[in-house]
């Protein structure tokens, strides 16, 4: 006799949806990066125009370009955790989605920060 689906006796294969999900965070972590390479870029070219001192646009530039690092370390964590989870085969807890959803509207932001304080 055969178990409905849904029952506990059916047994879960997850196929390869884990390495897709791990390989997919992977990814955006390696966007945010080249994004953090923009704007760290941005700063230090508004720094030197400005001969080494630090004022008005390029101050932005610098908090921006702190905020971006910030949130991509955070971001990093999220992905290092969840990849260790999805090899147990966990879900993934809440604060861990809360904390890299934050981070990466933090550095939406700086990017924009950064877009509009650069030219």
């Amino acid at each position: 006799m055969t178990s409905p689906p849904g029952s506990m006796d059916e047994t879960r294969d997850p196929g390869l949806q884990p390495e897709r999900t791990s390989l997919a965070w992977r990814r955006t972590l390696l966007a945010l990066l080249v994004s953090d390479f923009l704007i760290w870029r941005s700063w230090t070219a508004s720094i030197a125009h400005h001969s080494g001192q630090i004022e008005g646009s390029a101050l932005g530039l610098g908090i921006a370009a702190a905020v971006a690092a910030a949130a991509t370390a955070v971001l990093g964590g999220c992905v290092l955790y969840r990849t260790w989870a999805l090899r147990r085969t966990t879900a993934p807890p809440a604060w861990l989605l809360l904390s890299a959803t934050t981070a990466i509207i933090a550095l939406a932001g700086a990017t924009i920060a950064a877009i509009i304080l650069g030219k």
